[in-house]
């Protein structure tokens, strides 16, 4: 066992019988490093990560790869729920470096924590063009050693990047935040909607459940309009975004993305049509969603989300809630290696479980008389052969509601007595709090005092229990160990959960807030407290993560306590960034409305022009393409787009697994799109062709009549290079016809 096995984290006690020398972040690995010269070799993940097992298998496992690792670096793992501050700093370098980023990250630092190298997986060995793990640790170690002047030039520039990213500017031309600019962000949000299947975006397809809270405190605030009483929002898009809410509500609730047996509901799904999940379940996603699909029964009335907020809650008090009453933080996507084992069924097991009559009705209910829908991609020779659960049969659901609910119970108690995934039984303060947060309102509107009393019981361990000497929030626990100060998502959201109990404490925790994270220059708040120590730079994130940003709840949380002033400045900090790239902070978009809706409109002033400031991978991804559009003919719109020298798209179809260049028109009815076909080049990250568009490309509409008024035109795609893909970009046009 190595120095892992000290540790409290589920995903550092995987790796603690690794033949790696392992370190946890902390003085003792950065003695070690500068003691020995040594670089660092950071590798960070969470247990439930599907690739971070990957790599481990093949890499971190396997003894004469080890060996390697431990004779030429100080290797350190970390655990990013625990420390998303370590998480975010490097991440952003990762992006830096190469344009993308994820997990399990990979990064290679100087004995002083500075980044001059990172990635996300490696292959073992060479393959396909691309360099595998022991190649690159041969070639970063001859580096450090025989080239140290360029490596730690490197990592000044990175340092220097990584401080000017995380310093916010003021936009170039000022900014006003009412009303209708709040209308212009809800619209350009919705512009990826997938009217076939509900949801935003295509596969892999999450449920963005902070996006889809802004649109419900959208369709609020149109109806109690507050200060902005003479502002009328559009009667068309409310009608629209309430659609698309629903649609995409009734789709998740009866996908496989939902766990038709148990309730919760897995983290995203790979396709689509919510159909194939990726099985690992977060208490975060069961926080959000329980509290969408309140909400959604609150405003709409549909019985059948209040059942599904039930579902959830019900599993998470199961499943997922610890004795002393607070929550874990996962379950494993896996079990025996095999991705979503526990939750797959056949139909000769149904029918020995429930006899023929039973098993004919719930085959046809849930998709299984339709044949297998389930292929292991790692475990198979190809062809599906077991079942995910999905409702295929709505209305004879409805009807035989009485008999399925008996039979659900008992194929849940045969699937309780398999093998189960790994259970995360890590407490953290944040997530703890949303989930909270979700109860206390599931208990007032469900009128279900379980729920209520389930939130406080949990409030009490996190304001007894992860608290330090001196009274702040602790991040997280297991077993009774508490390790690492509180981060401001702590902070925030357990100001947030404390607000929905009513709780007065609320503003006790927002004082230790403020002094702890907040800067008196712009009034935003840091990530991390002014304490800390083993982070080169201090980050203030406004967008979201899939959780919310943690400024975002903050101004939320300030306004709910009368500090409108304090509220105010947080969101004139984030302007340029909403103003540039808000559909990335639905969270801060809301509490702008919530401010808006209370004290009226917000005035960001401009600012000097930023040309020294280096842009974002984001900000890179933006300028890639330039739109332009000319009509052909009064119903056919040309659009070209103009693609920067040395980069790609992603042809219309694209190659499997990436995103396809695509185009959204709102404010006429579409007759067909015609995208060009797409010139098939080879890639060393992949091993087949795959159709991009390179130079220029021209996308042709055809509309059924002559359009007049004004056209919102949104595209979607993702840039690449010859070795690495920007993030995806959507971006809006409107032209007046």
């Amino acid at each position: 066992m190595n120095r892992l096995g000290q540790e409290t984290s589920p995903y550092l006690l995987q790796h603690a019988h690794n033949p790696v020398d392992w370190y946890a972040w902390g003085p003792e690995a950065f003695e070690a490093a500068r003691s020995q010269d040594k670089p660092i070799f950071l590798s960070v993940g969470y247990s439930t990560c599907y690739w971070c097992h990957v790599m481990e298998r093949q890499c971190f496992e396997v003894p004469r790869i080890a060996e390697e690792m431990n004779k030429r670096f100080i290797c350190i793992k970390v655990d990013r729920e625990e420390r998303p501050d370590v998480d975010q700093l490097y991440m952003t370098a990762v992006q830096i470096l190469t344009q993308h980023g994820g997990w399990p990250m990979s990064v290679w630092l100087t004995p002083d924590l500075k980044p001059y190298y990172g990635g996300t997986y490696f292959p073992p060995e060479d393959a396909l063009g691309r360099p595998g793990f022991v190649t690159v640790l041969d070639a970063l170690e001859d580096a450090y050693r025989n080239r140290r002047d360029e490596v730690e030039r490197s990592a000044e520039q990175i340092m220097s990047v990584l401080e000017r990213v995380s310093a916010l500017v003021k936009p170039t031309t000022p900014v006003t935040i009412d009303g209708a600019w709040i209308d212009k962000m809800i619209a350009r949000s919705i512009t990826d909607y997938d009217p076939h299947h509900g949801g935003f975006g295509r596969a892999p397809k999450f449920p963005r459940q902070t996006q889809l809270e802004l649109l419900l405190h959208w369709l609020d605030w149109a109806n109690n309009p507050g200060k902005l009483a003479d502002h009328q929002s559009d009667l068309k898009q409310q009608a629209r975004v309430k659609q698309m809410l629903t649609h995409t509500l009734d789709a998740m609730a009866v996908g496989g993305i939902r766990d038709q047996l148990g309730g919760g509901f897995h983290r995203y799904s790979t396709d689509a049509k919510w159909l194939v999940p990726h099985f690992e379940i977060m208490l975060y996603d069961q926080a959000m969603l329980g509290w969408v699909y309140v909400e959604a029964f609150r405003q709409f009335g549909d019985a059948r989300y209040a059942t599904v907020a039930r579902g959830i809650f019900d599993f998470v008090l199961r499943e997922m809630t610890s004795p002393t009453g607070a929550f874990y933080t996962a379950m494993d996507a896996e079990v025996d290696r095999q991705e979503g084992l526990n939750y797959l069924w056949k139909l000769d097991e149904i029918e020995q479980h429930l006899g023929h009559d039973d098993a004919e009705l719930f085959a046809k209910v849930y998709g299984v008389d339709q044949g297998p829908n389930f292929t292991d991609p790692h475990h198979s020779d190809g062809g599906p052969d077991k079942n995910i659960l999905f409702v295929a049969d709505a209305n004879l659901a409805e009807r035989e509601e009485g008999r399925l609910a008996v039979m659900r119970q008992k194929l849940k108690a045969v699937r309780d007595q398999r093998k189960q995934p790994l259970l995360d039984t890590k407490i953290l303060s944040s997530w703890n709090a949303m989930m909270i947060r979700a109860l206390a309102h599931g208990g007032e509107v469900l009128k279900e005092p379980t729920y209520t009393e389930a939130a406080k019981k949990a409030a009490e361990f996190v304001l007894t229990e992860h608290r330090s000497p001196d009274g702040g929030l602790l991040r997280s626990s297991r077993d009774g160990v508490k390790k690492y100060a509180g981060m401001l998502d702590d902070y925030s959201f357990v100001i947030d959960a404390l607000q929905s109990l009513g709780d007065p404490r609320a503003a006790e925790i927002a004082t230790m807030m403020s002094k702890r994270f907040g800067d008196s220059s712009d009034g935003a708040f840091y990530f991390t407290e002014d304490t800390a120590t083993d982070l080169i730079v201090r980050q203030k994130i406004g967008s979201d993560s899939p959780l919310p940003s943690g400024n975002a709840v903050a101004a939320r949380v300030l306004l709910g306590l009368s500090e409108a002033e304090a509220a105010g400045k947080v969101i004139r900090a984030f302007g340029q960034q909403l103003e540039g790239h808000g559909e990335g902070m639905s969270s801060m978009i809301q509490s702008a409305l919530a401010y808006v809706q209370r004290e009226g409109p917000i005035e960001v002033a401009a600012g000097p022009a930023e040309s020294q400031r280096p842009k974002s991978p984001e900000e890179i991804a933006a300028g890639v393409v330039q739109l332009a559009a000319r009509w052909d003919s009064p119903t056919t719109l040309r659009l070209t787009f103009a693609i920067a020298a040395g980069y790609h798209l992603n042809g219309h179809p694209a190659g499997e697994g990436l995103i396809a260049t695509e185009v959204n028109v709102e404010g006429a009815t579409v007759k067909s799109i015609k995208y060009p076909v797409g010139e098939e080049k080879t890639f060393p990250f992949a091993d087949k062709p795959i159709p991009v568009y390179e130079k220029q490309a021209v996308v042709k509409v055809e509309f059924a009549d002559q359009v007049s008024g004004r056209l919102n035109v949104t595209i979607v795609y993702q840039a690449c290079t010859e070795t690495a893909c920007l993030p995806p970009v959507k971006k809006a046009a409107m032209f007046d016809v």
